[in-house]
Parts: C-alpha cells; sequence; structure tokens
C-alpha cells in the first residue's frame, strides 16, 4: 500500500503572502494546489489504482493507494506538475496565474521528500536500487537541493525586507525532512 501525501506547505505559502502582501489573490494559489491535486488522482484512476483510505495530520493528507506499480506511481507523482505546468501554458496571458502554476510545478519537481519530484526520484531508485542505497541517495540528492534553496529564501527575504514565503516553504520542508527521516 502507497501513501500519496498531500501537502499543507502551499496552503501556507497562501497564509504567508495574505498576512505579508494583504492580497486576495491566495484565493487563486489554493484553486491552482486543488487543481495540482486533481492531476494526481486522475492519473492514480486511470491507471487503475484504488485510493483505499485517507487520513489528515500536521502535514498534511495521506492518501493510500493500492493497486500502482513504481512506475504507475512515478507517472501519478508526476501528473500534478505536468498539470501545473498546463495550466501555467493556459494562462501564459496572465503573469499572475502563469507564474503561480509555473512556480508550483518547479517547486514541487524538485527532488526533495516529501515534493513530488523527491517522490519520483524514490520511484525511479526502486527500481534499481536496495532500500539502504536508496535512502543514501535521496538523503544527499534531497540536502543538495534543500540547502542551496534555503541560501536562496534569506537572499530573497534580505533583498526584499520583507518577502519571506519562500522561507517558510524551507524552513516547513526541513521540518517534514526531520519528521519523516527518509524511510523507503
Amino acid at each position: 500500500m502507497k501513501r500519496f501525501r498531500i501537502s499543507l506547505f502551499p496552503v501556507l505559502l497562501v497564509a504567508a503572502y495574505v498576512l505579508i502582501e494583504g492580497s486576495f489573490d491566495p484565493l487563486w494559489l489554493v484553486g491552482f494546489s486543488l487543481v495540482h491535486e486533481l492531476g494526481h488522482m486522475a492519473v492514480i484512476r486511470l491507471l487503475g489504482g484504488r485510493v483505499s483510505g485517507f487520513a489528515g495530520g500536521g502535514q498534511g493528507f495521506a492518501l493510500s493507494v493500492n493497486g500502482l506499480s513504481y512506475k504507475g506511481e512515478l507517472l501519478a507523482v508526476l501528473a500534478g506538475p505536468a498539470t501545473s505546468l498546463l495550466l501555467a501554458l493556459i494562462f501564459i496571458k496572465h503573469p499572475f496565474f502563469c507564474f503561480a502554476n509555473g512556480a508550483l510545478a518547479l517547486l514541487n519537481l524538485l527532488p526533495i521528500l516529501p515534493l513530488d519530484g523527491g517522490r519520483a526520484l524514490r520511484c525511479v531508485l526502486a527500481l534499481y536500487c536496495q532500500p539502504h542505497r536508496q535512502r543514501m541517495i535521496l538523503q544527499i540528492t534531497g540536502l543538495c537541493f534543500l540547502l542551496p534553496l534555503l541560501g536562496l529564501a534569506f537572499w530573497q527575504f534580505l533583498s526584499s525586507g520583507y518577502n519571506v514565503s519562500l522561507l517558510f516553504v524551507t524552513i516547513y520542508l526541513l521540518f517534514l525532512i526531520k519528521e519523516n527521516g527518509y524511510d523507503v
């Protein structure tokens, strides 16, 4: 049984944006995040997977999915970012909508667990590596991407003097990594 986690980090990003910017554009971000998650669900259903359970927690929501191979899970994982990229193309003439979907896709494609890119890397590694080696590769890869992202987030905050949204997301990911570990 595989667990697909629907993270609350988009909600935290929206809350930070509303507090700092005072704009109601975040409602669109929530909608785009939901469409992103529906992309995952559509592919799970198309591949014959079944959702056998649903649980909520401090990190977000987790779906227990049966009936998918690692290759099927890989397709389901990549469906969310693909959906966001498609929305970015659809809204190419609307800069905010295009940027929001593009950023959502690119952030989710980073090979950091529990993001979609990390889950995709885990699926690929499961086809070729033993669990111990998978864990090691996931840890090294995740930290190699997360630490520069943290530096970029600090730089963005210091240069703007107020924009902390990427910093919040990066710190949130650090806590998720610490809490979850890298169990394969």
